[in-house]
């Protein structure tokens, strides 16, 4: 009876040790896991200052691989608040570096995370403008236009799409957009002034002119290129009279320049 208690005892201290063992383990396992997970995460946020201390260096090739490798050193593949820090941080350096179409990339990226962001949809349309990609800032400017922001915002961009679009001898689309934020509220002599020159590189010559006289009813900035392309206007109309009259009406208001001068002289002749 004793030897068997004895054997029973043993095997007690046997199965206990062995799960004393496993549950070592198992806490060794979890504690290494979640250093790696510790190690992982430092090394992103350590490749973040990188990143930004070589951006500000102007290091920038070397900055977009610093951020793309804390971006990809992602153990869960989420996208939160530091990911997208990291991917704004990306898209300028990206600017920077002259890769225009991988800024506006980033930034599309930037849009599926917050559609609401117009911050991240004014750049997308400018990147894109800059890169030539008309179709994709033209598609960015009218969800910019859908969301009414500031119509500052919205002219800024609406005046650099139009003048890449006639640039590129898209007069059409760069007429229906000016004649859409016409007739969306957005006013502007700046406005009348592009849609008048569309018209005139398209040869509707009155119809240039009656824009100009427009955009000249608001009597903002723009007056004096509205003035000096309404003169024009009426010089390829063969109305040389009607063209001194308004450069000698540029000139009372804002002066006369060796170019304006020379200009009159010119029509004086005719």
């Amino acid at each position: 009876m004793g030897s068997m208690f004895k054997t029973g005892c043993k095997a007690l201290k046997s199965r206990a040790a062995k799960g004393l063992s496993f549950m070592i383990a198992c806490c060794l396992g979890a504690s290494l896991l979640m250093s790696g997970c510790r190690n992982k995460e430092q090394e992103r946020r350590e490749l973040r200052i990188q990143g930004i201390e070589q951006l500000k260096a102007e290091n920038y090739e070397e900055a977009i691989q610093s951020f793309e490798q804390a971006l990809q050193n992602n153990s869960n593949g989420l996208v939160g608040e530091f990911e997208l820090d990291i991917l704004k941080y990306r898209a300028e350096a990206e600017y920077r570096a002259g890769d225009y179409d991988a800024a506006a990339y980033t930034y599309e990226i930037l849009l599926q995370v917050d559609e609401e962001n117009e911050e991240y949809l004014i750049r997308m349309c400018m990147l894109a403008i800059s890169g030539g990609q008309l179709d994709k800032a033209k598609e960015g400017y009218q969800k910019l236009y859908e969301t009414k922001p500031q119509p500052s915002e919205t002219s800024r961009i609406l005046l650099l799409l139009g003048q890449a679009l006639t640039e590129a001898d898209r007069f059409d689309e760069a007429q229906e957009l000016y004649e859409q934020a016409m007739n969306g509220g957005i006013q502007s002599g700046e406005i009348y002034n592009r849609m008048g020159l569309c018209k005139l590189e398209a040869g509707e010559i009155d119809e240039a002119i009656r824009y100009f006289e427009q955009g000249l009813l608001i009597g903002d900035e723009s007056a004096s290129a509205l003035m000096l392309n309404q003169a024009a206007a009426y010089e390829r109309k063969l109305d040389f009279a009607r063209a001194l009259e308004i450069l000698r009406q540029y000139g009372a208001a804002f002066g006369v320049t060796p170019e304006v001068e020379k200009e009159i002289d010119f029509l004086k002749s005719r």
